[in-house]
């Protein structure tokens, strides 16, 4: 009998737009997270996540350009 001892895989979210969204919406970090992840799914929590999309859009496009 073996057991899977895989380890989960975790999303890594940029800490620079995690910062700012703290900033934006007065909440915690781990409120931020846990609707990055899904775990969290009110109105406030589906706005920090089109938030963080569109942030993480433009820094990438940011970044292309140099």
């Amino acid at each position: 009998m073996s057991k899977n001892k895989q380890k989960k895989d975790y999303a890594t979210y940029n800490p620079a737009i995690i910062k700012k969204l703290k900033e934006k919406y007065g909440l915690s970090t781990q409120f931020i997270g846990q609707s990055l992840r899904g775990d969290r799914t009110s109105e406030t929590s589906t706005k920090i996540c089109e938030d963080y999309k569109l942030m993480e859009k433009e820094i990438n496009n940011a970044i292309k350009d140099l």
